[in-house]
């Protein structure tokens, strides 16, 4: 159809060129184009004829309003509709849920000082923030690391008579575990039945997944019973966590009894469920069921992810199979999976147990002609490796060459090499790294401590050794052989 009889393109032209003689008319066509963009999923468009609709002096409907700026939003252009929002403010009567929205928008770009901003400004206008304008700020401020500023809210709209519900409080309880504090968790968990708002699905599900990281099995599945007396039905992730829990425990057995009572329940396992009763095989050992376990994956119709086969790679490799390593590799790489770092030091770190450095090393080139760069825990596989052999030359320059890179040794990679000069007899160097490990703010380890005693013993530096005893003693550290060691070298 020509353009000048598509009746679509008749009205946008008419729009653009033609006075305004009757104003409700005029407002019902661009009402009618914006929502016709809005449901094509294109928001620029929509956005022009709003903005248009805007500066020809009209008022176009809330509800118009507040579905482009969600669209634009979830089309990833703040900027639009920030820009959108300011010019509407003194033309459109805004309202909660428009104020709602920006304050999503921004809380997810990390914006969170403009994000409260807003919400005081809609405050300043007579109305209190509602409690999802609440939920959505604490929710922020907890995902961008700031607890202090989530409790303060918290405390906030509760002094304002502003009830928390029951995504108040599971964002708050998630930001308390996330952020080291799970007393304060599970009191917030106790006062949410107190005050009567009932936990759902992803309140039991971030309770139960604390109790499984805290290795309390009973009191996850005491939630796990209250949940269902109450009629909240368990969901693929409540199970997930629950399979999970009992692998971390070693307890792989109850895991996969678990996994046929999520069947039974009517759910499929998900990839998720596979890869973590996987890992628990491999952590204990038995890979001939984690093997059992990917062919079951497989035959329900999930496709193995680099996931899957950098945990059965890890499994094969510390159970001394670099057979079964290797072939686990060849396949990954035929489903066309690309290796990531984690494959490559994954595979570093077996050979580096086998004493093999060579093809360590060869393993380590092949990565950097992959493009993927060596971390810290690629460094320190590596440097476990010659310390071990006694390679502290070799060790010292790999040390050099990571921070050389920007990236900083970890304390276990600081122990690794207090453990390697110790073991060659260098109490020079084992003092002078332990002592530029304290200045860096990290704390060695008692089996540090007590071999840099014990090697300052051996060569006669007494007055050294005394005073690391010393600081082990006011450090509170837990004794241990090297520490008993070095006590026993000092009598």
């Amino acid at each position: 159809m020509p353009s000048t009889h598509n009746p679509f393109l008749l009205i946008q032209k008419i729009i653009k060129t033609q006075p305004i003689h009757h104003p409700a008319t005029t407002s019902l066509i661009f009402r009618l184009l914006i929502d016709a963009h809005i449901r094509s999923q294109k928001p620029c468009p929509a956005a022009l004829y709003l903005d248009r609709m805007l500066r020809c002096g009209l008022t176009p409907p809330i509800t118009t309003f507040n579905r482009l700026l969600h669209l634009l939003l979830a089309s990833d252009l703040l900027h639009t509709a920030s820009s959108l929002f300011l010019d509407a403010k003194n033309r459109v009567p805004l309202d909660a849920y428009s104020f709602g929205i920006m304050i999503r928008g921004l809380c997810d770009a990390g914006r969170l000082d403009e994000a409260s901003n807003l919400m005081e400004e809609f405050e300043a206008g007579g109305s209190p923030p509602s409690v999802v304008m609440y939920t959505t700020l604490i929710d922020g401020c907890c995902r961008r690391g700031s607890f202090d500023a989530a409790r303060r809210l918290f405390d906030r709209m509760k002094g304002q008579g502003v009830a928390p519900n029951e995504f108040t409080y599971t964002v708050m309880i998630s930001g308390c575990f996330r952020n080291g504090f799970s007393n304060a968790g599970f009191e917030l968990y106790d006062e949410m039945k107190r005050a009567g708002v009932f936990p759902n699905l992803y309140t039991y599900n971030v309770l139960m997944s604390q109790c499984c990281k805290s290795q309390d099995l009973v009191f996850a599945f005491q939630l796990f019973d209250e949940m269902t007396e109450k009629g909240v039905l368990p969901n693929v992730v409540t199970y997930n966590t629950l399979i999970g829990g009992f692998c971390r425990q070693s307890m792989v057995k109850d895991a996969t009894k678990l996994l046929v009572r999520m069947k039974d329940a009517g759910l499929r396992p998900s990839l998720v469920t596979y890869n973590v009763l996987i890992d628990g095989y491999c952590r204990a050992g038995k890979m001939v069921k984690a093997s059992r376990v990917l062919n079951q994956m497989k035959q329900n119709g999930h496709s193995p992810s680099t996931i899957t086969y950098n945990v059965l790679i890890d499994g094969f490799s510390r159970a001394g199979d670099l057979v079964g390593a290797a072939n686990a590799y060849r396949e990954m790489q035929d489903r066309g999976l690309t290796p990531t770092n984690v494959t490559y030091t994954i595979l570093i770190d077996a050979f580096a147990r086998e004493d093999d450095m060579d093809r360590a090393f060869e393993m380590h080139r092949s990565m950097e002609r992959a493009g993927l760069a060596a971390d810290a825990h690629t460094y320190g596989v590596l440097m476990r490796g010659l310390c071990m052999q006694g390679e502290m030359k070799d060790a010292r320059k790999l040390f050099d060459a990571m921070k050389d890179k920007g990236l900083k040794p970890t304390d276990v990679i600081n122990n690794m090499m207090i453990y390697g000069y110790c073991r060659e007899g260098s109490s020079y160097r084992a003092l002078r790294l332990l002592r530029e490990m304290i200045g860096n703010g990290m704390v060695p380890n008692a089996a540090s401590y007590g071999l840099t005693i014990r090697v300052l013993c051996k060569d006669g530096k007494r007055q050294e050794a005394e005073v690391l005893l010393s600081k082990v003693i006011h450090s509170g550290l837990q004794s241990c052989e090297s520490i008993n060691g070095a006590l026993f070298d000092m009598q």
